[in-house]
């Protein structure tokens, strides 16, 4: 019995720490970014939550590095612009954290879509970064709201 309870910590532990990690998000082919006028000094990162039943009420603070850019809410969508090229993190905390980072270049487009899971008191935000045609598609669905 030790033993097992020993285990089920240790499993915990490592699912707990493994939840923290940033992910490195690469930009593969099906993520490719859509281009943006030539000579746009700026990247676009368009933030979309989808309305959904889970977490309904629950809205929280997405950061774009230290500046909090979009705040998602059930059914809604935002836009930043990011005028410093490079590896940025994108955040967001309830009850956990949940972070990845983008390699964003000037003159592009990207699209992370924003949700919520169940957590033990308040849910948990995650983040996932899409491709633009799945991320004009979804997020053009949001009705009466506007990037």
């Amino acid at each position: 019995m030790r033993l097992f309870s020993s285990l089920l910590l240790a499993a915990g532990c490592a699912a707990s720490l493994a939840a923290c990690s940033p992910k490195l998000v690469p930009l593969t082919s099906d993520m490719a970014s859509a281009a943006l006028p030539a000579g746009t000094p700026y990247a676009l990162l368009h933030f979309y939550r989808p309305g959904k039943m889970t977490g309904f009420l629950i809205g929280y603070d997405v950061h774009v590095g230290d500046s909090v850019g979009y705040r998602a809410r059930n059914g809604s969508q935002g836009a930043v612009r990011r005028h410093v090229p490079g590896p940025v993190t994108v955040w967001a905390k309830t009850e956990a954290r949940e972070e990845i980072v983008l390699d964003v270049q000037p003159g592009r487009e990207y699209y992370v879509r924003c949700s919520i899971g169940m957590g033990a008191l308040v849910g948990r935000p995650h983040l996932q970064q899409v491709s633009v045609v799945q991320g004009r598609k979804e997020s053009g669905a949001i009705a009466g709201a506007t990037p």
